[in-house]
């Protein structure tokens, strides 16, 4: 275990517990989350040092990674996804004229694949050798085992995304940066980001899936991500709630916190935490931020 000194968006040293909640996927150990009471940034600390993160990886309920669809839940995720990627495609073109995009986190390529299939120039970044292998087996894409963002060139791309991947990021203030010297000015960033703003993390508290320690060290609203992208010249465009995630997330938070998988509990939870944010009085469970480059 290693403890985190100082806040990565704001250098405090000023932190308080805000939760302790546990690895419901491999490990069932308790992990801390804190907050850094300057900049509001949440993070779990102490963390599993990097070298040794990959080991709670190793779960079959990592569904990004399996590309599993056997059982009631796991095919529901799939279907989902299938709608999410033509809703990821769509946003991604309506966001810049892009011929060169990059995708950190690209799981088993289903999104690329249809990037690629609108004559987008596609490399992936992936660091899990069963999703990289299917990616490049299942759809000839261009997948990098290597998570260094200094092997591509300075302005090499128009757009990155990363989907649900920037909370898994151990330095971000390096990866931010580096981001900032491989997307070309007035390209664009595409994040996409748990938020515990949001209904549903209220409402379970420690049992709230997007917590997902320790595989999540960084957890993030919007105010402490635009923070820390505009300390590396990036703008927020917009910001989109992803309202499936609701349901996703609260039906495996009602099993963490019952022993079992109550769908209509996910599915009620996941309603109200989607009116919540549509009418103002908290955010959706997941958002997209999409930020411009103005180096």
């Amino acid at each position: 275990m290693i403890e985190i000194k100082n806040c990565q968006i704001c250098n405090s040293t000023n932190f308080s517990k805000i939760t302790k909640t546990r690895d419901f996927s491999t490990s069932s150990e308790e992990f801390v989350i804190v907050k850094c009471q300057d900049c509001k940034f949440l993070f779990t600390n102490p963390r599993v040092k990097e070298e040794n993160i990959g080991e709670y990886y190793k779960s079959d309920k990592y569904i990004s990674h399996t590309n599993s669809d056997k059982g009631l839940f796991n095919f529901l995720y799939q279907t989902v996804r299938k709608y999410a990627i033509k809703t990821k495609t769509k946003l991604l073109l309506n966001s810049i004229d892009t011929t060169k995009h990059l995708d950190i986190g690209c799981g088993t390529g289903e999104f690329l694949n249809s990037c690629k299939q609108k004559n987008i120039e596609c490399v992936g970044v992936e660091p899990s050798e069963i999703a990289r292998t299917k990616a490049i087996k299942n759809y000839n894409i261009d997948v990098r085992s290597d998570t260094n963002l200094n092997q591509f060139s300075e302005d090499k791309f128009d757009s990155v995304s990363m989907w649900h991947v920037l909370e898994h990021v151990y330095d971000l203030n390096k990866t931010i940066e580096n981001l900032n010297k491989i997307i070309r000015k007035d390209g664009v960033l595409i994040v996409a980001l748990p938020n515990h703003k949001s209904f549903d993390a209220k409402n379970y508290k420690n049992y709230w899936a997007a917590w997902d320690v320790p595989i999540h060290v960084n957890h993030f609203c919007p105010k402490t991500i635009t923070k820390l992208m505009s300390k590396y010249d990036f703008t927020l465009k917009n910001k989109i709630g992803m309202k499936f995630d609701s349901f996703y997330v609260s039906l495996l938070s009602s099993e963490y916190r019952s022993g079992r998988k109550n769908y209509l509990e996910g599915f009620i939870i996941g309603i109200i935490s989607n009116l919540s944010a549509m009418l103002g009085f908290s955010e959706y469970s997941s958002t997209i931020y999409i930020f411009k480059n103005n180096k």
